[in-house]
């Protein structure tokens, strides 16, 4: 049974780490649904029961791993995996903004649809502000290690 995401010891069950990330992304699609329903009845109250309730079993789900969570290497493989992240999301961000634009521009810059442009400006300024963000995160992280 080595083999198995999930296994029995002393007849309690615990899963892999890997296991447990998937319940994560798992929970996380439930609440964007829950959230678009939430939406569709113009009622706030399920996406708040599903966030409370959503919390609470992550942190009893993180209970039942079986492996150490975090190590040296599963951190620097975080690490690794965060920037990468990080890099290929904006990068996609700043095409989809490029996109926004250029669709608006429509037939040329006289009939520019005004809405659909603002937003993707403001995704552009968005991007930005993690551009800001990330720098000021390196120079407070080198300064406080002393890089």
């Amino acid at each position: 049974m080595r083999n198995r995401a999930d296994y029995r010891d002393g007849g309690e069950v615990f899963m892999k780490r890997n296991s447990f990330y998937l319940c994560v992304a798992a929970v996380a699609f439930l609440e964007v649904a829950i959230f678009w329903l939430s939406v569709e009845l113009a009622d706030p109250l399920p996406s708040v029961i599903a966030i409370v309730v959503g919390i609470l079993g992550i942190y009893l789900a993180k209970r039942y791993v079986h492996e150490v969570i975090e190590d040296e290497r599963t951190e620097k493989i975080t690490e690794i995996t965060a920037l990468r992240t990080l890099q290929i999301t904006w990068i996609g961000l700043f095409l989809f903004a490029l996109w926004i634009i250029i669709e608006a521009l429509g037939d040329g810059v006289r009939h520019f649809n005004r809405q659909i442009g603002i937003f993707g400006f403001r995704l552009l300024v968005l991007l930005c502000g993690i551009i800001v963000l990330y720098v000021i995160l390196s120079l407070y992280y080198n300064k406080r290690y002393g890089a």
